[in-house]
């Protein structure tokens, strides 16, 4: 059995963010598992190993990066609440989309 063509119009957002993330500076691209939509980007840094965001089609969004070993555990979690304070103010101020068919869409498991 194969699995279901992506959603048209979640695959044009994907490839969307795939734009957005390109455009500053992140090599980032589309993939289909299972007919379900993910982005994978990287942010290569002169000072330090890359950084990953994976997004997924239902705005499900994980940041992965590398600290410096040595740095302080209050360092370490700055930089954590920073990124933290930052994500959750944006998402403040953005109104949430409309629903299509007028069902909440329910969140798949983490891989």
């Amino acid at each position: 059995m194969s699995a279901p063509a992506p959603d048209p119009d979640t695959a044009a957002r994907m490839h969307a963010v795939v734009t957005a993330l390109t455009a500053a500076g992140l090599t980032a691209q589309v993939h289909v598992t299972r007919g379900l939509l993910d982005v994978t980007a990287t942010w290569e840094r002169a000072d330090g190993k890359a950084a990953e965001v994976i997004v997924d089609d239902d705005g499900y969004v994980e940041v992965r990066y590398w600290n410096h070993p040595w740095a302080t555990p209050a360092q370490v979690a700055t930089v954590i609440v920073r990124a933290l304070a930052a994500i959750t103010a944006t998402q403040r101020t953005q109104p949430p989309p409309p629903v299509a068919g007028g069902r909440a869409r329910t969140r798949r498991p983490v891989r």
